[in-house]
């Protein structure tokens, strides 16, 4: 599969960035501009799953030039679905949601596509 970066740009125009785990060359040309953005101050939205409604996006907080996969803070959706559960009531006979580890996790970026818009964009 191919991973895509849309990237937003008021004054030059939007702009594609093909991730291609196939062509190692243009992989290690695209994580190093997708590295670069993060450290510039882009905002980075990995798509991550869809529901009913359509794609649902993380920001991504990192990339590991390395492995070529965003790193994304938080849980997938189908545990944030169960996280907002609420729990058999108790002797109080309140429900509360349920806790669930959450933490960093990582996305391969030729599997997904992403959108970056820069600090700069407004609009």
């Amino acid at each position: 599969m191919i991973g895509t970066v849309g990237i937003l740009n008021v004054g030059a125009g939007d702009t594609k960035l093909v991730i291609d785990n196939t062509k190692p060359d243009e992989l290690a040309r695209s994580a190093a501009i997708v590295l670069d953005m993060i450290r510039r101050g882009f905002v980075l939205l990995i798509e991550v799953g869809h529901d009913d409604k359509g794609p649902i996006y993380r920001r991504a907080h990192d990339f590991d030039e390395s492995t070529a996969e965003y790193i994304i803070a938080g849980s997938a959706p189908d545990q944030e679905a169960i996280a907002n559960e609420q729990e058999p009531a108790g002797e109080a006979g309140r429900g509360r949601p349920r806790k669930t580890a959450t933490g960093p996790r990582r996305v391969a970026a030729a599997t997904t596509n992403a959108v970056a818009v820069a600090r700069t964009a407004g609009g």
